[in-house]
């Protein structure tokens, strides 16, 4: 039993949870709150064998699980040294090796940092693997005087809190987490991937073997890392079932499927490795039917697991970005109508993250845990839910799912699945108002104010702090060569290669042909290429 001298040393800030080993025994302990006379009724009771701290909204923890974590941390330090882990609040169960150090991550940074396992290859004198892990939201990490379940001993500070309180993440340390992967094709080589949000509503969860390929593509190993798009990706089944939190089985499937869709032509399994002939993402798009690719964002592989989170947040993203620009538009033309210089004129429009960061930006009256108390004169922007769903080919309902923490940070009762997935930081806009205090509540209500405050308030769409890099995705044209004479598009084909005389090659870009008594050249014909209602025109040149 815990006696209640033992925890003065925890801060009244920090969020606790009373567990039994090392585990949570209450339900949804996630979403409920606890107080220290609350955690000290549950440990007298004997329901409780210690306390828990709740990780995420600034408090990271680093596991450091055996020896060989230790050097390998060490060897991610390089020349910046450990210095803050000496500083930091810290404590061990009191095994060789084991200690955990925690640390204070800014709230800019806080969609940076993921729960992040990862393995040394060493085996510990409990029969596991030993790792160096990122404790980050919807997890919780055993706090002293709690007892092992192992050992029977209770876990003790290395630096007790009120001495050594947590030190602010060091940026080295908020970038491995962030950009860390699975396998390295080089030491220095993020592991990204370009990701088309609406090709997966086309292909589903098929669509992750076939990034997985793109990425580990066979060029890389003669290019310095660089992939050179040679059609042929490598990777271990082993590494692709740890990759997307899938078992060996369902990686197979997946491969079946990309295979059907005409994602990738081929496949081939020998000793564990699986060779991919993936299919390009022009043929990709043209399989799916897209008249528009729509936002593409670089990402990191290990977020494949959870793609369809991925996806659902790449379109709140790219909505929302150009939801400000329209906004910025409208700006300007008011500033002009005004008789005003845009450029003179700083814009009125508060980023997201400004929004979320600052404690009271401009126009903006208060925050609270779930809304953001706006003037009518702020200007307001953002995709509604089912927007996003209506973009993603997917119901409101399940929109609204991945855009929440509860279901997000909730793994699946059988399998696990979702337990990597990273926690969403938003809050919805409300606007103040005040010339409608005397109207009555009912009519209010029919419209969907809220009464908060002394005030109604209009409710506005959800403001994502979502920092995935938007990019553009260069299609390839084929064969064709377009090159520029006068404002004039030159079509170019080679009559020696047989293009000149491949009816199928012409038929697919819906040319239409104009006679002309000019003799044709046997080796090579120019033709004038003009846009004629969408189609294209071929015009004999003139002699």
């Amino acid at each position: 039993m815990v006696c209640s001298v033992s925890l003065a040393s925890v801060p009244e800030s920090w969020s606790l949870v009373p567990v039994r080993g090392k585990q949570p025994y209450q339900k949804r302990w996630v979403d409920q709150e606890y107080d220290h006379p609350e955690i000290l009724a549950e440990l007298e009771k004997g329901k409780a064998t210690g306390v828990g701290l709740k990780l995420g909204n600034g408090l990271l923890a680093i596991d450091i699980d055996g020896d060989s974590a230790a050097d390998l941390l060490k060897e991610f330090a390089g020349e910046k040294g450990l210095q803050d882990f000496v500083a930091t609040t810290s404590w061990t169960s009191g095994r060789p090796g084991r200690r955990q150090c925690l640390f204070w991550v800014e709230e800019k940074d806080w969609p940076r940092v993921r729960n992040l396992p990862i393995s040394t290859g060493v085996t510990g004198d409990d029969g596991k693997e030993e790792k160096l892990e990122f404790r980050w939201q919807g997890w919780q990490s055993v706090l002293p005087p709690s007892i092992h379940p192992l050992t029977g001993q209770p876990y003790r500070w290395i630096n007790d809190p009120a001495q050594h309180p947590p030190v602010l993440a060091p940026e080295w340390l908020i970038s491995l987490c962030e950009n860390w992967n699975t396998e390295y094709v080089s030491k220095d080589n993020p592991d990204l991937v370009r990701f088309s949000a609406r090709l997966y509503a086309h292909f589903g969860r098929s669509l992750s073997v076939w990034y997985l390929a793109r990425r580990f593509d066979n060029s890389r190993q003669k290019h310095g890392g660089k992939n050179k798009g040679s059609g042929v990706g490598s990777f271990t089944l082993l590494a692709a079932s740890r990759i997307l939190g899938r078992s060996t089985g369902h990686i197979r499937k997946m491969l079946r499927a990309a295979k059907v869709s005409g994602l990738i032509r081929n496949y081939k399994q020998c000793k564990g490795w699986i060779t991919v002939w993936y299919s390009s993402l022009e043929k990709a798009i043209t399989l799916a039917e897209l008249e528009e690719l729509g936002p593409v964002a670089a990402i990191n592989i290990d977020q494949l697991s959870n793609i369809h989170f991925v996806a659902t947040e790449v379109e709140a993203q790219a909505l929302q970005r150009a939801s400000i620009h329209r906004q910025r538009q409208e700006e300007i033309e008011q500033i002009k109508a005004e008789g005003g210089n845009p450029q003179l004129n700083p814009s009125r429009i508060v980023k997201p993250i400004d929004l979320h960061t600052c404690d009271y930006p401009a126009r903006v009256l208060g925050k609270g845990e779930r809304f953001i108390y706006c003037t009518s004169e702020f200007r307001f922007y953002g995709g509604s839910q089912k927007a996003i769903a209506s973009l993603r080919g997917i119901s409101p309902a399940t929109a609204s799912r991945h855009l929440s923490n509860k279901y997000r940070l909730k793994p699946t009762p059988v399998r696990g699945y979702r337990q990597d997935a990273t926690p969403i930081v938003k809050k919805q806009l409300l606007q103040q108002l005040p010339q409608l205090q005397d109207m009555p509540p009912k009519l209010c209500a029919e419209d969907g104010l809220f009464w908060i405050k002394d005030n109604y308030w209009k409710p506005h769409c959800n403001v994502y702090l979502l920092e995935y890099r938007l990019i553009s995705a260069r299609r390839r044209r084929r064969a064709i060569q377009a090159t520029s004479t006068d404002n004039v598009c030159l079509l170019k084909i080679s009559a020696e290669r047989g293009d000149l005389d491949n009816k199928g090659f012409l038929s697919s870009f819906d040319l239409k042909a104009e006679e002309y008594p000019s003799p044709i050249s046997n080796r090579r014909q120019n033709f004038m290429f003009q846009p004629e209602q969408g189609n294209a025109k071929m015009i004999m040149p003139q002699q």
